[in-house]
């Protein structure tokens, strides 16, 4: 399989979210139980670090995002 790894775009959102789903469905994910609003989801995370993993015909096959912590 070839694949590309670029930055995520506002529009990368609907797939992005999608695959965000599938993996809280596991129950192994995170705390939620739904994925997020973009709005929301946008607030939480570093403008530097989105990036999408994407194929030949566009699909998002998976994403990374980067979130600040509090410093402990």
């Amino acid at each position: 399989m070839t694949f590309i790894i670029e930055a995520m775009q506002p529009q990368d959102w609907k797939q992005v979210r999608a695959i965000y789903g599938d993996g809280l469905a596991t129950g192994l994910a995170a705390f939620l139980s739904t994925p997020p609003l973009w709005r929301d989801w946008d607030v939480g995370h570093l403008r530097l670090g989105r990036v999408v993993a994407r194929d030949n015909d566009d699909n998002v096959l998976g994403w990374s995002a980067l979130a600040p912590v509090p410093d402990t």
